[in-house]
């Protein structure tokens, strides 16, 4: 377990999360590209002078800036790139580019887990490099989103095109053509930046961010207390701490995990005493030799197969000539991402002749099997117990000289090769003669040892480390094979690996302080109030709240005498291992402590300005592997995407429901079941499921600058049960409305409608809607909202500003010919904007229909669809042209604005300036 710690430092840190649609306006989205290209592009800032909050885009730009550093980093580490969601740049295989393509879906349209690891700088825990990342792979990769525009280029808009593509494409192309994005961007560079856009501002409506946190964190380090890793074991009565907190001591806390073995920069250890403490980590595996050759060639290398030979050739020539051929080859950072199993089979073949190996083991990305694929054929056996007898029968003990090893990165951690001890026993010596491992750029000492332990018998393999970086004199003393623990590199990288365990990161330290608070609280549970940081900053109300965060961690956690110990042991065991003096000797009085804590959770929401003191020193040592003050590394290293795509329809959020408390249990009775639903008028369940609820699940007030008005949308029973709504809108009076039906359909149905005509009446103040000619984008605000992000439902408009949500297909136009409220039913649509059914005969998109501008606000609160962003823009600056359209369209193709391509694009595109861009671009 000790060595797990120290390779290993993930922390077991949920965030309870439920999420909500972002309220992201067309002006913001706009300000979020231009920061975003300014920062790709290196440009300066854009103009924001229109902004509110001039001093957060700014910061935004360097914190952008900043991440485009880190990516094209000269790094192609896994965990430095963020082509892992890449299609391109993803070794995959054809069963499993779809799970890779969804994977990075996912994780854009969803930037917070249900429950998710708080990992530090992790895509989940940053919305803002979400957005980033957004914006560069549509730059880079913009071919991942075909699938996206062809099912949305038919809302581009004619202003859209007039602004973007009416020199560089036809009108009709653009939007009912076939060709696909890479397609159009290929023959069209200038419409790559508009086109971008478009996708960027319908990824961004899209995204997810959390509407409530909650973070578990009592288990974290509390039973860890000098917080260098995690054993992964979360039972209180595993730890001798546990008897420790619980009955108050004060005394000196115990030491829980061996560090014998450690090594710091601080403790200048001579080379005797470092290599006694590497011994006792190797533990068994103490005779292990190894070789470091510099991988400096393979940034110039023009391909991922011209890099493999040229490592094939350098390690026939510059290998160590006492050890003979290698059979396995370990990518621990990932430099084959775009190539194949089959594209390395062919070089192996080219390279070695058709004799020299019969198969290459790989590891199926698809299902993590192990398999081989032979050499001179296209057979893909899976590797099991059946395929090594036959090896051993057919090749005895050279059976490991026929088979080469590809072990690719995506597996480099928690997964071994079969068959490893049981060939040593039989044959005494290792299945591995000799591996390669493809460190390149990677620093951390803790993943190359994994690499190397994908040998389960490193006494008797060799190793050669290919690794960037090695500077003349190292390369010299460690030319050709030697002890691993005798090599100078090895105890620069183990030494550096230490520090950085011991410093962790400012996310770490600020999690133990929430689980102190937890702690002193007697709680498991912390209620974050700061949810959504990025929009405190955007609104400037992040000031108060970390104000008052601070008073509360110093009140409870330095204010109760077990939780302050524990910090303070934490910070100075930390501190004592610094090889910065003014860090190391620096001792830690009552106020400095006090004014530390201040200054972690000020940076921790990225508040904290230098203070060119010891203070900066201590906060930049807290932030460990980052190397400065802002925290924007992903430095997770692997994505569980196949476990994520297992239990992507499996929504986590809608636990609360099913809390006893938002429990509402309702039944009836029935001789025979089948003869009772025969009849829609006598099948008490449907009518039991038709049943609304008079108290609304969506409250929206709008407002186009004159005139508030106020859209309230009621669920029916049934759309109440499914997996939609937040539980806790099932309150007392929302049961009591059920729990009192007496079976009279009718009488409920007239109680609900005088209520919300009441309600409604009470709450609107004009009918008719005024449009302030000054503004662009109308003022949309959702009082309040217990349906969950992108539902399935169908919508009931009875009048102007009340509606009943249902379920898909609930409500369509055969069902509602029995419904008690089918005269008071003027028309249904669902959440893509489809019209189900139409009995208003009225075409105006300021009278109550299918056309009416409250169909489309709902629509964008609820389910973000690009065509009620359009209709909005156009109501509020191009309400003639909409209005027009509307009169003049046939509704041959259907009804609603859904039929924009119809509607609008034809009424708009024989305008004389299309005539004009046509004439000129022929």
């Amino acid at each position: 377990d000790e060595v797990d710690d120290f390779l290993d430092r993930n922390k077991l840190v949920f965030n309870i999360c439920s999420n909500k649609n972002n309220t992201f306006d067309r002006p913001m989205l706009d300000l979020f590209f231009e920061v975003s290209r300014a920062a790709y592009n290196g440009f300066p800032s854009p103009n924001i002078s229109a902004s509110k909050n001039i001093e957060y885009w700014e910061h935004l730009h360097n914190k952008f800036i900043a991440i485009q550093t880190e990516i094209q980093d000269a790094s192609r580490s896994i965990n430095k790139s963020f082509g892992i969601f890449n299609e391109y740049t993803l070794r995959h295989c054809s069963t499993n580019i779809v799970h890779d393509i969804e994977g990075y879906k996912g994780l854009i349209a969803r930037p917070y887990e249900s429950v998710n690891r708080a990992m530090p700088g992790s895509y989940y825990s940053d919305v803002e490099r979400t957005i980033y990342l957004t914006y560069v792979i549509l730059t880079e990769d913009i071919a991942k989103y075909d699938e996206l525009f062809q099912g949305e280029r038919k809302f581009i808009s004619f202003e859209y095109w007039n602004t973007h593509f009416i020199h560089q494409l036809d009108f009709d192309d653009l939007v009912y053509g076939h060709e696909k994005l890479s397609e159009i961007v290929a023959k069209h560079p200038k419409t790559k930046d508009g086109l971008a856009r478009y996708l960027y501002e319908i990824i961004l409506r899209r995204m997810e961010i959390r509407d409530k946190s909650r973070s578990v964190n009592s288990i974290d380090v509390i039973f860890n207390f000098d917080c260098i890793g995690f054993t992964g074991t979360p039972f209180l009565d595993n730890y001798p701490t546990f008897d420790y907190i619980r009955r108050g001591r004060k005394d000196k806390i115990p030491d829980l995990i061996d560090r014998s073995f450690y090594v710091n920069t601080s403790d200048e250890l001579s080379v005797s005493d470092f290599e006694e403490r590497f011994k006792q980590f190797q533990g068994q595996n103490n005779n292990v030799l190894v070789e470091y050759v510099s991988s400096d060639f393979i940034s110039k290398s023009s391909n991922e197969m011209e890099t493999l030979k040229s490592i094939f050739l350098k390690e026939e020539l510059e290998g160590d000539k006492n050890t003979t051929g290698f059979n396995a080859l370990v990518d621990l950072c990932g430099i084959f991402k775009q190539s194949t199993i089959h594209d390395v089979r062919d070089l192996i073949k080219e390279h070695f002749g058709s004799e020299r190996f019969k198969f290459v083991y790989h590891i199926d990305p698809a299902d993590n099997r192990d398999r081989v694929l032979c050499i001179n054929s296209e057979n893909d056996a899976q590797y099991d117990e059946e395929f090594y007898n036959f090896m051993c029968n057919t090749y005895g003990a050279n059976l490991r000289d026929k088979i080469f090893f590809f072990v690719d990165n995506r597996n480099v951690i928690g997964k071994d090769i079969p068959f490893q001890l049981v060939y040593q026993r039989h044959y005494r010596q290792p299945l591995f003669k000799k591996s390669l491992v493809l460190a390149h750029d990677v620093d951390d000492f803790s993943r190359i040892w994994q690499a190397m332990g994908r040998s389960r018998t490193m006494n008797g393999t060799t190793f050669s480390i290919f690794k960037s970086g090695i500077g003349g004199n190292v390369i010299e003393v460690s030319r050709g094979t030697h002890d691993i623990k005798k090599q100078a590199l090895t105890r620069k990288l183990y030494v550096h690996n230490c520090d950085c365990k011991m410093a962790g990161n400012i996310s770490s330290i600020y999690l133990t302080l929430i689980a102190l608070y937890n702690l002193s609280n007697k709680s498991f549970y912390y209620c974050d109030e700061i949810v959504n940081t990025f929009l405190e900053k955007m609104e400037k109300t992040i000031g108060k709240k970390i104000s008052k965060h601070k008073e509360q961690l110093v009140r409870h956690v330095l204010g109760s005498s077990v939780p302050a110990q524990i910090f303070c042991h934490i910070l100075i065991d930390k501190f004592k291992r610094s090889s910065n003096p003014s860090v190391a000797k620096q001792s830690l009085t009552k106020k400095i402590v006090d004014t530390l804590l201040r200054d972690i959770v000020t940076q921790k929401f990225e508040q904290r300005k230098p203070s060119g003191d010891f203070y900066d020193d201590f906060i930049v040592f807290l932030s460990g592997e980052q190397g400065n003050l802002m925290e924007i590394s992903y430095t997770k290293q692997q994505q569980k995407q196949k476990q994520k795509q297992q239990n992507k329809n499996q929504n986590s959020d809608a636990m609360g429901l099913f809390n006893k408390k938002n429990q509402l249990q309702l039944t009836f009775s029935t001789e025979n079941y089948f003869e009772h639903t025969k009849l829609a008028e006598e099948d008490s369940s449907k009518m039991l499921l038709n049943l609304p609820c008079s108290v609304p699940i969506v409250t929206i007030v709008y407002d186009f600058g004159a005139s508030q008005h106020t859209i309230n949308i009621y669920p029916t029973l049934q759309f109440l049960y499914s997996h939609h709504i937040q539980g806790n809108y099932m309150t007392s009076e929302v049961q009591k409305l059920f729990r009192e039906f007496d079976g009279e359909v009718l009488n409920f149905h007239a109680r609900f409608l005088e209520s919300v005509r009441h309600h409604h009446q009470q709450r609107t103040t004009a009918q008719k809607i005024i449009i302030d000619p000054t503004i662009s984008q109308p003022e949309i605000k959702v009082r309040h909202n217990y349906i969950l992000p992108n539902p399935q439902y169908t919508l009931v408009g009875l009048e102007k500003g009340v509606y009943v949500i249902g379920m898909k297909e609930q409500f369509n136009h055969q069902d509602i010919q029995c419904h008690p409220l089918r005269d008071e039913i003027k028309y249904i649509a669902d959440e893509m904007g489809f019209i189900l059914h139409d009995n208003t005969l009225v075409r105006s998109v300021d009278s109550f229909g299918p056309y009416f501008i409250e169909q489309y606000i709902t629509m964008e609160v609820l389910s973000k669809q690009e065509v009620a962003q359009n209709v909005i823009d156009y109501y509020c600056n191009h309400k003639e042209t909409l209005e027009r359209a509307v009169q003049t369209y046939d509704e041959k193709q259907g009804k609603g604005f859904v039929c924009w391509r119809f509607l609008i694009n034809e009424t708009t595109k024989a305008a004389p300036i299309v005539q004009q861009a046509v004439m000129e671009r022929n």
